[in-house]
């Protein structure tokens, strides 16, 4: 009773009536601290009204009621990023929108944390068909009801139409009417959207002095990589350098292209004074690889999950497939986690364009072997078949925990076996669909093996979330 109440007084305030509609307004979803002097504290719920836009930055003036000596209201100008806010009337403002959830497979992810419990919901829209979609947690379960549309209402079941979707979630929050469970509480949202750029100003060169490092997170060949603060205000990754060479300066170039959500984001360079540096966007929980490694011992991550890994470095690397560029390094360790557990393909050092018409070939100590197809033996151009066959070895890593691939074999070893046809057997517990997957991206000839979204479609099938059609009485459970 007490969650219901509360969350229709959330309801309540973010969904005032058309009446006090004022123009441009937009509202705060999320906090956020300035960066620059000319940039705008923002706190969630906070009302703004727009007056500059760049394509990443929004020029806000936000008022704040009787604030000062003389209880008059004031008001307060500055740059926000555009991700942080949407217009005040829209779906995308309320705490159950989640603009980026765009399948079932992902709305379970958020629904299923430990932080959320029964009832929690959210809503979200498909990228397949664009309609709505309700989904709840029920259990350890997650239920995806479809919302339909038609004259201008939105509804799960013909007998019972809303006006708006802040409307149907109101009413499902106090009864559920036939879902599987009433609804409670938001899901939650762990983490911040990635920000495309530093500040307004896009300094792709900063100063090394705006860089402060806190905590040594690795290091390795090439130098070391550190937790730290840019400008004082603002968390980044910093990867630290001895020296600058050819394949720094290419990973600068091809990663300043990049812009995607399943790819970690460069942020700046600092390359006029050493120590040289990449800065881009921080990833406090790690690897993929050590995630796996972390549950290896009790093995309790869900199939559909584990697939759900899969299925978002599919994505990635589907858009580095469309751009020409070939990761060449594609592998457990170089997959970050968010704080959602949502994937970041990451280290881009020997990533190399294919558009460009140069290619590489020696790679020296760097060679990641266990990875790499058989044609690089034998001299052969690298190609997105390459990043295949490396993404059938990743795909057994996630389904070993984080194992070796080729275990007891060293690189000599492998090679020749790779060459004389061998393959790795089906991991234990492995499902033979997911093995077949693993065989397509290993085939000798590299035009047999499929393509970045040829496996996302197959991946897929495999983990298609129930959904609840609508029917002339209540929804079905």
């Amino acid at each position: 009773m007490g969650n219901t109440a509360c969350c229709e007084k959330t309801l309540n305030v973010l969904c005032p009536t058309k009446r006090e509609d004022p123009k441009n307004a937009f509202t705060a979803l999320y906090s956020y601290l300035p960066r620059t002097v000319k940039d705008l504290k923002l706190q969630r719920g906070d009302l703004l009204e727009v007056l500059e836009e760049t394509e990443h930055w929004l020029y806000v003036r936000k008022r704040t009621l009787g604030t000062d000596r003389n209880n008059r209201n004031t008001e307060e100008r500055g740059y926000v990023p555009r991700q942080f806010v949407k217009p005040t009337y829209s779906p995308e403002a309320k705490p159950w929108y989640f603009d980026s959830i765009s399948k079932r497979m992902e709305a379970k992810r958020c629904l299923l944390r430990s932080e959320n419990g029964d009832g929690a919901f959210l809503v979200w829209r498909s990228e397949v068909n664009q309609h709505y979609y309700l989904s709840i947690r029920h259990g350890e379960f997650a239920r995806h009801y479809k919302i339909l549309e038609a004259e201008e209402s939105f509804y799960l079941v013909s007998r019972k139409k809303f006006q708006t979707l802040a409307e149907l979630v109101k009413s499902y929050a106090k009864d559920a009417d036939g879902l599987c469970v009433k609804l409670e509480k938001p899901c939650v949202k762990l983490e911040l959207p990635s920000l495309p750029t530093l500040s307004y100003e896009d300094p792709w060169e900063v100063k090394r002095s705006s860089l402060q490092k806190v905590e040594r997170l690795g290091s390795g060949e090439f130098g070391e990589v550190w937790q730290g603060l840019w400008n004082g205000t603002t968390e980044v990754a910093i990867k630290e350098f001895k020296v600058m060479n050819s394949d720094i300066l290419n990973e600068i170039a091809i990663m300043k292209k990049l812009n995607h959500k399943r790819l970690l984001k460069l942020y700046a360079v600092c390359t006029n004074k050493e120590p040289f540096c990449i800065i881009t966007e921080l990833m406090k929980n790690g690897s993929l690889n050590r995630f796996l490694r972390n549950h290896k011992q009790a093995k309790d991550i869900e199939f559909s999950l584990l697939m759900d890994f899969a299925i978002q470095i599919t994505e990635g690397m589907a858009y580095l497939e469309t751009n020409g560029i070939v990761h060449r390094d594609l592998r457990a360790d170089n997959i970050l986690l968010t704080d959602m557990q949502s994937c970041k393909i990451a280290d881009f050092g020997l990533a190399q364009n294919t558009f460009s018409g140069e290619q590489k070939s020696d790679m020296g100590e760097k060679i990641p072997v266990k990875w790499m197809a058989p044609e690089i033996f034998k001299g052969e151009k690298y190609t997105t078949k390459c990043d295949i066959w490396s993404f059938g070895i990743l795909l057994s890593e996630i389904m070993t925990y984080g194992e070796e691939p080729y275990s007891g074999k060293d690189k000599a070893s492998c090679i020749t076996a790779i060459l004389r046809g061998y393959r790795m057997p089906k991991p234990a517990d492995c499902p033979q669909s997911v093995y077949d997957i693993m065989l397509l991206c290993w085939k000798s000839d590299p035009l047999e093996r499929p393509t970045f979204p040829n496996l996302q479609e197959q991946l897929l099938a495999l983990v298609q979330e129930p959904e609840v059609d609508d029917n002339d009485g209540a929804p079905a459970t």
